[in-house]
């Protein structure tokens, strides 16, 4: 650093001396050009694939999504027709007054784009992991993944019934999603959770999947949920399908819950289900407890 001396006359005519300093111009040049790589540093380090890792969620879902990709889920009847899952969850969620502390909801659809069969892979308080499997089918089922035992349902999962007074199915899609929509006011769902009581459960407004053909078995359908906290309990389908009558609106309800489950329409008691462990492979809703894999993720660490 170079010192030069600056001679200035004060206003009372006295000259005062200053010393000032300043760089050399090559060596503000030299530390601005550092300060520049040391900004494209940092940028590039915010950019480099080590500050993408992935995080403990995304983490969790692709757990998640390996064990349904093991899952082949087909009809029963001996076909070679396959449902396709969905890669993308319906729904991610947690329980915050139960023990999930993380989980997704998968559908398995059919050609036409109905779901037949929903799964929620989740991870306990404790680092358990459970699947739950529940048929959305009027049929048969069969399910199998590498060393777990097949799940086949003897029965269907659902039995659609006419809903009481519904309007007749409007011309349009987007007023039949209206008129779905409103019919699912109609319903009331419960469950007695761990025992404490019946507990009125929330539904999300929006459908799981819309579905449906117009010279199908199905012209219009849609999936709806009711969930305890974020975490699915049951499922309400409505669709529109051919009755005595011709065309017309009708219900089916099935669980997604071990828990004892109740549902109204307009008042009326027309659903009730008791507590189901979901141990049987037969059955239409199973509940798989895995055994312990030391590469499973870990559940999340908050509020643990």
């Amino acid at each position: 650093m170079s010192n030069r001396a600056r001679c200035n006359l004060n206003p009372q005519g006295r000259s005062t001396v200053r010393r000032t300093s300043r760089l050399p111009l090559s060596l503000s040049r030299s530390v601005a050009a550092l300060a520049v790589l040391v900004a494209c540093a940092a940028a590039a380090e915010a950019r480099s694939p080590q500050a993408k890792t992935p995080t403990d969620a995304e983490a969790r879902l692709a757990y998640m999504n390996k064990m349904i990709a093991a899952y082949e889920v087909r009809p029963a009847d001996g076909s070679n027709a396959l449902y396709t899952v969905k890669p993308e969850p319906a729904l991610r969620f947690v329980n915050t007054v139960g023990a999930s502390r993380d989980g997704a909801v998968f559908l398995w659809v059919d050609a036409r784009g109905r779901p037949e069969a929903a799964a929620q892979v989740m991870v306990l308080r404790g680092g358990t992991w459970v699947h739950e499997l529940t048929s959305l089918s009027t049929g048969t089922l069969v399910a199998k993944s590498a060393g777990l035992p097949d799940w086949k349902p003897t029965e269907g999962g659902v039995q659609f019934r006419p809903v009481p007074g519904a309007p007749k199915p409007a011309g349009t899609a987007e007023q039949r999603l209206v008129q779905m929509r409103a019919l699912t006011r109609l319903f009331v769902v419960e469950d007695e959770f761990r025992g404490q009581g019946w507990q009125r459960l929330r539904m999300l407004a929006k459908p799981f999947a819309r579905y449906g053909e117009s010279n199908g078995a199905v012209v219009d359908g849609a999936l709806f949920c009711f969930v305890l906290t974020t975490d699915p309990e049951a499922y309400l389908l409505i669709e529109a399908r051919k009755g005595s009558n011709g065309l017309e609106w009708q219900y089916a309800l099935t669980r997604m819950t071990i828990y004892p489950l109740r549902a109204s329409l307009q008042g009326k008691t027309v659903w009730n289900e008791g507590f189901r462990f979901g141990d049987s492979p037969t059955a239409t809703f199973v509940n798989r407890v895995l055994t312990p894999d030391p590469e499973a993720p870990r559940e999340p660490q908050a509020d643990r």
